[in-house]
C-alpha cells in the first residue's frame, strides 16, 4: 500500500516539488552518519543539521546525557524536517548504547579529535565501509567512552594558535571533505529503493497541509 499512498499524495504537490524530492533522494546517503554527543549549545547543533541536509547526509544521532537538544529554527532553517534525527536519551549510558547500536548496524565508529592517534580528514579511507562520525562539545570534546570505543580517529588540520574549531565549522568541513570523497569513490553510497520510498512518504506528508487527514481517508477507502 505504501507505493499506492505515495502515488496518491503526489497529486497534492506540484510537479516541481515532486521532482525536487526525487532529486534530493537520489543524492541522500546513509553510508555516513553524524553523531553529536552532549552538545549544550543548540545553535551549533542546529547548524550541523543544516549542513547535513546540504551535503546529503540523512541520519543524525543526538546523544543527550546531560543536555537536552532543541532545534533552533532560525539556525536550522527547516532542515530537521528532511532529516532522520535519532535522539538517545533514555538509557543509563546513552553514549555506549549509541555506539553499540551503530556497530551492530555495521558502522565504523570514527571520533573527531585533534589530540588522538589520528589521520587528517583528507587521508581518511571512506571505502573501508560505512561510518559514523562523532563530534563532542567545544568545552570538553568527546567523552572517554567514545575515545575508548572508537575504531578510528580523524582530525581537521589547523595551523593557528587556537586548538579547535567551533563544532559546527568542524562538522561542515568534515562533511564537505568526506561526502566529496564518498561521491567520487566506487562505494555504493546511495539509499536503497525501499529507503527512498519510506523517506519520500515522510517528505510528501510534511509537504502537504492536512496530510494526516488525507492519509487517513486513503487508508479507509482502501480497506
Amino acid at each position: 500500500m505504501q507505493k499506492e499512498l505515495i502515488e496518491h499524495l503526489r497529486g497534492f504537490v506540484t510537479e516541481r516539488r515532486d521532482g525536487l524530492i526525487d532529486k534530493v533522494l537520489d543524492n541522500r546517503t546513509r553510508y555516513m552518519n553524524i553523531v553529536l554527543e552532549n552538545i549544550y549549545q543548540p545553535q551549533n547543533a542546529s547548524a550541523v543539521l543544516r549542513s547535513c541536509d546540504c551535503f546529503g547526509v540523512q541520519d543524525i544521532h543526538v546523544i543527550e546525557n546531560s543536555y537536552k537538544f532543541d532545534v533552533d529554527p532560525e539556525v536550522a532553517m527547516g532542515s530537521s524536517k528532511w532529516l532522520s534525527v535519532h535522539s538517545h536519551s533514555e538509557k543509563e549510558n546513552n553514549t555506549l548504547d549509541t555506539i553499540n547500536q551503530l556497530k551492530s548496524e555495521g558502522y565504523r565508529i570514527v571520533a573527531t579529535s585533534p589530540h588522538a592517534n589520528d589521520v587528517n580528514i583528507q587521508d581518511f579511507d571512506v571505502e573501508k565501509g560505512k561510518f559514523a562520525l562523532f563530534f563532542g562539545t567545544e568545552l570538553t570534546g568527546l567523552s572517554d567512552i567514545v575515545m575508548d570505543n572508537a575504531d578510528e580517529f580523524v582530525k581537521v588540520p589547523m595551523y593557528g594558535f587556537t586548538e579547535s574549531f567551533n563544532i559546527s565549522v568542524c562538522a561542515a568541513l568534515a562533511l564537505f571533505e568526506l561526502t566529496g570523497k564518498m561521491r567520487r569513490s566506487e562505494v555504493d553510497w546511495h539509499l536503497s529503493d525501499e529507503e527512498k520510498e519510506e523517506i519520500k512518504l515522510e517528505w510528501l506528508s510534511r509537504s502537504i497541509k492536512s496530510s494526516g487527514e488525507i492519509i487517513e481517508r486513503f487508508i479507509e477507502g482502501n480497506k
